[in-house]
């Protein structure tokens, strides 16, 4: 497990109250290319812990995890640098057994750190699971009209992506390596047609994204910072300071909120169902119903995908 201090000589943060994080991460730790850049832009006093699914674990175990004929696929980073693909489902429930083991409050806030895993964790603490904020962000932009482009890690993925809601939607996906502009570039000759594009993958970077926006002049959406917004709404939850880098108009309502709605606010926006948020926070669904309907009407909209399209905007200025 790996321990990472965000700013820990910032008098400010010195101050604040920290935050334990758990990043749960598919490949092995540490993954500080996407942790420290997250922390960066969210500027808030976090103690970052990690752990990988492949930590610990020897060659051969490793090895018995590269995906098969007939498997899912999911690309991740070991800690010499290298990429390895491995079975989705097997290293989900390898995550889902750490996950569960987790006691209750033993950390602020756990962040399942991968897209591409479409499979509910239990926890006894507030979690962000990267692929429910992804798909969430998916659908409300789909639903509101817009053709989205996908950009997936994993040629292979293409045939592999299987969302039944966005069936009635415009969805078109394509497959790019981060920080490979060619292959990039080969990426948005097949989502000509769409208006916005998603970079479907935590290991894609801010230079992708501008290198996307650059050639396309689209609007190009970043996993990383989907997390890191839902991160910060979590996180802002017990914290009434008014939150950095986001729009003053968000930030005006966001502060109408009480610590409760903020919470329930970022896990409505992560797509998760009343009683899930329930269990999250170890209310009743009757008292996140109450909540939810309090953030609607504070926020000013009267929909799930409108209020997820507003964070989205927040966390993409």
């Amino acid at each position: 497990m790996t321990k990472i201090l965000q700013n820990p000589s910032s008098p400010v943060l010195e101050r604040a109250p920290r935050y334990r994080v758990m990043f749960l991460s598919v490949g092995q730790s540490p993954r500080t290319d996407i942790i420290d850049d997250m922390l960066t832009n969210l500027d808030l006093p976090i103690e970052a812990l990690e752990v990988g699914a492949l930590d610990g674990l020897s060659d051969a175990a490793i090895n018995e995890l590269r995906v098969r004929p007939g498997e899912t696929s999911i690309v991740t980073r070991l800690a010499d640098g290298s990429d390895i693909i491995v079975s989705k489902p097997r290293i989900a429930e390898r995550m889902a057994k750490i996950a569960a083991a987790f006691q209750p409050n033993e950390f602020d806030l756990v962040v399942i750190l991968s897209t591409g895993l479409f499979r509910d964790f239990e926890s006894t603490c507030p979690m962000v699971n990267a692929q429910r904020a992804m798909e969430s962000t998916v659908i409300s932009l789909a639903a509101h009209g817009s053709a989205v482009g996908l950009i997936q890690p994993l040629q292979q993925q293409i045939d592999e992506l299987d969302i039944p809601a966005l069936a009635p939607y415009r969805v078109t996906a394509s497959y790019a390596a981060d920080g490979d502009k060619r292959l990039l570039a080969s990426a948005l000759v097949d989502l000509a047609e769409t208006e916005i594009i998603i970079l479907n993958s935590v290991s894609f970077t801010e230079a992708d994204r501008q290198t996307v926006a650059k050639a396309s002049g689209k609007p190009v959406v970043l996993a990383r910072r989907i997390v890191a917004s839902a991160i910060r709404l979590l996180l802002h939850g017990t914290h009434p300071a008014a939150l950095p880098g986001v729009p003053p108009e968000f930030s005006e309502k966001f502060q109408r909120l009480t610590p409760r709605e903020r919470q329930v606010l970022s896990l409505v926006a992560e797509g998760l169902s009343n009683k899930a948020v329930a269990r999250q926070l170890g209310i009743s669904p009757k008292t996140v119903e109450i909540h939810r309907s309090n953030v609607m009407s504070k926020m000013e909209v009267n929909s799930s995908n409108a209020l997820i399209r507003m964070v989205v905007a927040a966390g993409h200025p």
